[in-house]
């Protein structure tokens, strides 16, 4: 049966309680639905019990030792209604209005406290003590042999006295039952609160696929949810109150509940599945109470953490790689390896000058990746790539309407959505001037405006760019803005050739066909590639530098997998290439990196006119570093 939204007490009283009750609360809106039980707190047990089955039941009031006996047999809150020591005097002076003679009759519990309370209430009584019936019918055949005074005590101890012939007055008054109302009013709530959490987390428990069991501190089973109770084949009931390790000896609480440690990620197999299994103490006011264990199935596990390395990887504007990832420990890469991770500490536009496949966007992934911006996104855009009008759409975003095809609502571009981030923007040479005038113009102000726009919107962003041209040519033939140049080379930061790197190329080449021959399943040695590769290679210039390495070690891996050996000849046959290079020039590079930065420091203090203040401003280092470097 559903339960009532009202609370519903019940009142076990006898006969002159009983009638107290009535007479004080009729006609009260105590806003509680109340019903009286005239009967021994024993005989009401079996009609409160199905009361409370139905639902029908929030909190029972009683007195003396029938409350003590009922909040034994029920689960619900019995409030004992109390006597105070107004109710005392009130009632002695009620049975002295009756008669000179007034003796007080009661349980041992309350005439200690009355004896404790005698000199404040300056009562000239010592009253009677009994502790069962046949006391009190010893004491009332004695009074009533006597004096027949007028008998003040419980209900059941007024009932006795008129069986003997004594005035009785009842102990207990309206006061006394209008504050246990009180009292259990405030009890049912709580209780009520407390049972709207427990349905609230057993829904939630419901909902999870994950198995959860909760354990007392003796281990035994206070809460499961069905996956784990449907796991252990029985319903939640069978398993409450039960020990864990008796339902499932795999389910193992033990040393949580001895040493309070959680225990997290053990996998065990409970009923041909594997599990992974968190087990974590529960904590009450400071105190370990229990412990709790979830299982989780480790299929789910692997799913979650593919899925999750799936979205990592569709993220667009992510650096992937480090500088550790640069390879390589010839004195020039070794330089260029150091003024990158010196250049990520500061601020300022970098300008990358290197051939194609010498590496540029993995020098500028990893000085993002060492940056205050690695956090933030890195974008990269190959100016060369795209169409003029194409590229201004692509970098500076656009508004609803700005050209006919236009996206509804706009589109931000590759400038706004490395805001906080890195923009890498390879092949700057082949950008068009039209749009070299409005990156200058984001570079100077930090704001972008989309096509179509009115008002401009505040970027952040740190510009590395790329080339493999000489940008100062381009200047000195127009093709090339000469302020974004000064803009850009800021951080100026050359990349030798391959050619140039010496014992790299050994180096180089084993890394790459260790991780081709892995493509391939082949498990021959990096030796039957390399080895026959650089025999014939020896002398070769590598225009196409560390990406023609890269596909060459392709080339040979798939032809060693499939055939099981490769010999020169076959470099030959497969890669005619590497036979037919001649020397060219290379750019110069210093040999260390300390060269290399005292060289850009006297080309920006040059471009500021000598002033050292403002050099090392743009240049992201101290006064006493400038200075440094000059000396």
């Amino acid at each position: 049966m559903a339960r009532s939204t009202q609370a519903v007490f019940a009142v076990v009283a006898t006969r002159a309680l009983a009638n107290l009750v009535r007479a004080q609360l009729a006609g009260r809106g105590l806003g509680v639905d109340w019903r009286l039980i005239e009967s021994s707190a024993e005989a009401a047990v079996p009609e409160l019990q199905g009361l409370l089955q139905a639902g029908q039941l929030d909190a029972v009031i009683a007195a003396g030792q029938g409350a003590e006996q009922l909040r034994a047999a029920l689960p619900v809150p019995v409030v004992q209604i109390k006597v105070s020591g107004y109710d005392i005097l009130r009632a002695l002076a009620e049975a002295r209005r009756l008669s000179p003679r007034a003796v007080l009759l009661t349980r041992r519990r309350l005439g200690e406290d009355i004896l404790a309370l005698k000199p404040l209430l300056n009562l000239d009584l010592t009253p009677l003590i009994y502790d069962n019936d046949a006391d009190a019918r010893r004491h009332l055949d004695t009074l009533a042999r006597a004096a027949q005074p007028v008998v003040v005590g419980s209900s059941k101890v007024v009932h006795l006295a008129a069986e003997y012939g004594l005035p009785g007055v009842l102990i207990y008054s309206g006061e006394s039952i209008l504050a246990a109302f009180d009292a259990a009013l405030e009890l049912s709530r709580v209780a009520r609160l407390e049972e709207g959490k427990r349905e609230r987390l057993d829904r939630i428990l419901e909902s999870l696929s994950e198995g959860v069991v909760a354990v007392d501190g003796e281990g035994r089973v206070q809460s499961i949810n069905p996956a784990l109770a449907s796991l252990l084949g029985l319903s939640a009931q069978q398993a409450l109150g039960r020990q864990l390790s008796e339902l499932a000896p795999e389910l193992q609480l033990g040393e949580v509940l001895r040493s309070g440690e959680p225990r997290r990620d053990e996998v065990i197999t409970l009923a041909g599945r594997r599990l992974v299994t968190q087990q974590l103490p529960l904590v009450e006011a400071g105190q370990q109470v229990g412990a709790v264990l979830t299982l989780q199935e480790s299929s789910a596990i692997e799913r979650a953490d593919r899925k999750l390395r799936a979205e990592a990887r569709k993220s667009p504007f992510r650096a992937r790689y480090a500088l550790s990832d640069v390879l390589g420990e010839s004195a020039g890469i070794r330089a260029a390896r150091e003024l990158a991770a010196l250049y990520a500490q500061a601020d300022a536009a970098v300008l990358i000058e290197g051939e194609s496949g010498t590496g540029k966007e993995l020098f500028a992934q990893g000085i993002h990746q060492l940056s205050r911006r690695a956090a933030a996104p890195f974008v990269a855009l190959n100016c060369a790539a795209f169409p003029e009008s194409l590229l201004e759409s692509e970098l500076f975003g656009y508004e609803e309407g700005a050209f006919t095809g236009s996206r509804r609502g706009g589109k931000p571009g590759l400038i706004e959505l490395g805001d906080h981030g890195t923009l890498f923007l390879d092949e700057i040479g082949d950008m068009p001037l039209p749009l070299q005038t409005r990156l200058l113009r984001v570079l100077q102000e930090r704001e972008v405006l989309r096509l179509g726009a009115a008002e401009p919107i505040p970027v952040d962003v740190r510009v590395i760019a790329a080339t493999h041209a000489k940008l100062q040519s381009a200047v000195a033939a127009g093709r090339f803005r000469a302020d974004l140049f000064y803009r850009l080379n800021i951080l100026s930061l050359p990349l030798p050739s391959l050619a140039a790197r010496g014992d790299d190329v050994r180096l180089l080449a084993e890394r790459l066909a260790q991780d081709a021959l892995l493509r391939q399943g082949s498990a021959l040695p990096v030796a039957a590639l390399t080895e026959p590769l650089l025999a014939v290679a020896h002398g070769h210039t590598w225009p196409g530098n560390v990406r023609e390495l890269q596909n060459v070690v392709e080339r040979m891996a798939v032809f060693l997998a499939a055939s099981g050996w490769l010999r020169e000849g076959d470099v030959r046959r497969l890669a005619p290439e590497l036979l037919s290079s001649a020397p060219r020039g290379e750019m110069p590079l210093a040999e260390t990196a300390e060269q290399l930065r005292r060289e850009h420091a006297l080309a920006m203090l040059a471009e500021c006119g000598g002033d050292k203040i403002l050099a090392a401003h743009r240049l992201g280092i101290s006064r006493t570093t400038l200075w440094r470097l000059l000396r």
